[in-house]
C-alpha cells in the first residue's frame, strides 16, 4: 500500500513538471530534481541524472502540440540544438574550474531582469513594443542562433539549469519571435540537448529508472495539457504567468545560494 502511494504520488510530481514544461518551454528540472532530492529522499547525483530521460518525453509531446499548431521553425531547431550541444559540454568542463556559488547569484539576479523584462511587457509597459513586433519578421541570422544556443547549453551544463529559462526569454526580444513559437522551439531544442546527458548519467549509474518511468507516466499527459492549454491563451497572459515562473526560479537559486554561503 505504501509502494502504491509513492508510485502515484512519482506519477503526479511527472504531472506538475510535464505541465510547467508544456505551458512555458522549460525541461521541468526545476520541479522534479528539488523534489527527487528532498520529497524522495535520494542523493544529489540521482536527483540530477533522474529527470534528464523524463525531460525527452515531456519536451518532445508538448513539442508536438506546438508543431501541430505551426509554431516550429527548422532553422531554429537545427542551429541551436548544434551549438546548444557544444555550450553543455562547455559548461560541464566549467564546472570543474570555476565557483558556481557566485555565478549562480549572478544568475538568478539575470533572471530576477528577465523576469521584469517579461512581465513589464504582459502589463504594456512595453516601450520597445516587442508584443507588436513578435512574429512579424523571420530574420534568423546563425550567429544569433549559435549564441542562443550555446549560452543555454552552457548555462545548461555548468548550473544545471534549464536551457528553455534562457532560449525562450531570448526568442522573444532578441529574434522578436511569437511567444508560442518561442515556447515550442525552446522544447524541442531542450529534447535534443537532454539526449548526451541522459546516456552519460545513465553510465554512471545516476538515473533512478523505476523512479523515471513513474514520472514519464504523468509528464506525458501534463505536456500535452499544458501546451494544449498555452496555446489557447492569451500571449499576454502567458508571458505573464511565465514572468512569475521566473521569478520563483530565481527566488530559488538566489535562497539557495545566499544560504549556502552563510
Amino acid at each position: 500500500m505504501v509502494e502504491a502511494a509513492r508510485f502515484l504520488f512519482i506519477v503526479l510530481l511527472g504531472f506538475a513538471s510535464g505541465f510547467t514544461s508544456g505551458a512555458f518551454g522549460v525541461g521541468g528540472g526545476v520541479i522534479t530534481t528539488p523534489a527527487i532530492r528532498l520529497l524522495l529522499f535520494q542523493s544529489s547525483d540521482i536527483a540530477l541524472g533522474t529527470p534528464l530521460p523524463v525531460i525527452l518525453p515531456s519536451a518532445l509531446v508538448g513539442g508536438f502540440n506546438y508543431w501541430k499548431a505551426g509554431k516550429i521553425i527548422p532553422r531554429i531547431v537545427l542551429y541551436c540544438s548544434l551549438f546548444g550541444l557544444a555550450g553543455t559540454a562547455a559548461g560541464s568542463y566549467a564546472t570543474a574550474l570555476i565557483d558556481t556559488r557566485y555565478i549562480m547569484i549572478i544568475t538568478a539576479l539575470l533572471i530576477f531582469y528577465l523576469a521584469w523584462r517579461s512581465f513589464s511587457t504582459a502589463i504594456g509597459r512595453d516601450p520597445f513594443g516587442y508584443l507588436e513586433k513578435a512574429g512579424g519578421g523571420r530574420r534568423l541570422p546563425v550567429w544569433k542562433l549559435a549564441l542562443i544556443g550555446f549560452a543555454a547549453g552552457f548555462f545548461s551544463g555548468f548550473l544545471g539549469l534549464g536551457g528553455g529559462v534562457i532560449m525562450v526569454p531570448a526568442f522573444f526580444f532578441i529574434l522578436h519571435l511569437e511567444l508560442k513559437e518561442c515556447l515550442g522551439n525552446s522544447l524541442m531544442v531542450i529534447a535534443i540537448l537532454a539526449v548526451p546527458g541522459t546516456l552519460i548519467h545513465a553510465q554512471l549509474g545516476h538515473v533512478d529508472w523505476l523512479i523515471a518511468l513513474a514520472m514519464m507516466l504523468g509528464v506525458m499527459p501534463g505536456a500535452y495539457l499544458g501546451s494544449f492549454f498555452t496555446l489557447r491563451a492569451r500571449n499576454r497572459r502567458v508571458l505573464m504567468l511565465f514572468s512569475i515562473f521566473l521569478t520563483a526560479i530565481g527566488i530559488i537559486f538566489l535562497c539557495k545560494e545566499i544560504g549556502g554561503l552563510i
